[in-house]
């Protein structure tokens, strides 16, 4: 494909085969996102599950990309019931969807189902990247609301504090910001 670079041969990973290979199934969509449960490994789980919400821009499956490494398979290995947000590729009937929309719609959603599904009053949850930023804003949300289903969260290289923007500041100022909005 022109303009794909790619240090890997793409063509030999199948999923569910050779990556991604934890075994789970969708128990609940929508028109962002579909969650879902993997199967746990032990014969008991603990009393609260485990909610992924991972980056919009990867697969579901980042984290659980070969079994000797997947951060999913340790989860259910050690009796987690984990979830995880898989994100819907958007296409033009989502152009106008909005942040709040995603955190409502699917963040907040996935908080709730899963609640709902695994009985519990509260959730873990763990945002990867955006999806920590994703998941931090939908807390914030919550908390404005009196609202605590969620008894801890754990962030994965996530941006929160977008006042301090450190080395990115060298990349991206004002006049970036005006150049990439500008009408083409």
């Amino acid at each position: 494909r022109q303009g794909h670079v790619s240090m890997t041969d793409e063509t030999v990973f199948e999923v569910g085969r050779n990556v991604a290979t934890s075994e789970g199934a969708v128990v609940y969509e929508n028109a962002l996102f579909q969650l879902i449960e993997y199967k746990p490994l032990t014969p008991k789980v603990h009393e609260r599950p485990l909610l992924v919400v991972p980056p919009c821009i990867n697969k579901f499956y980042i984290l659980d990309l070969q079994p000797e490494n997947s951060l999913i398979r340790h989860a259910v290995s050690e009796g987690h019931r984990t979830f995880v947000v898989s994100w819907r590729n958007p296409d033009e009937s989502l152009a106008h969807t909005t942040w709040d929309e995603y955190i409502e719609d699917a963040v907040l959603c996935a908080i709730e189902t899963t609640r709902e599904i695994a009985g519990s009053a509260q959730i873990n949850a763990l945002g990867f990247c955006v999806g920590g930023t994703m998941l931090a804003t939908g807390l914030a949300v919550l908390a404005a609301r009196g609202e605590e289903p969620v008894a801890s969260a754990t962030f994965l290289t996530t941006f929160i504090d977008f006042a301090e923007t450190g080395i990115l500041d060298v990349f991206i100022d004002e006049s970036f910001v005006r150049f990439r909005e500008m009408p083409v």
